[in-house]
């Protein structure tokens, strides 16, 4: 929450680093050894930072249709 809330420097001053940087999605993908992320079967479960969830989300998307629990009975 802290990003959502402050800068850059704010946040630097905060955690007491010298220097902070984010990096973009493809960067974290290059970092973890791909070539970048393949949109259409990513390579890891990023949509907390792409949006691109692999479902429809009922609230964003407008789908009326009701989502099942995983918890729900079976019977």
């Amino acid at each position: 929450m802290l990003a959502a809330t402050h800068t850059l420097d704010e946040m630097r001053s905060y955690i007491g680093c010298d220097s902070l940087a984010f990096l973009s999605v493809d960067g974290i993908y290059r970092a973890m050894g791909e070539k970048g992320r393949d949109p259409v079967r990513p390579q890891f479960t990023d949509h907390c930072f792409t949006g691109d969830y692999p479902t429809n989300l009922t609230d964003i998307g407008g789908d009326t249709k009701a989502q099942l629990s995983l918890l729900a009975e079976v019977g």
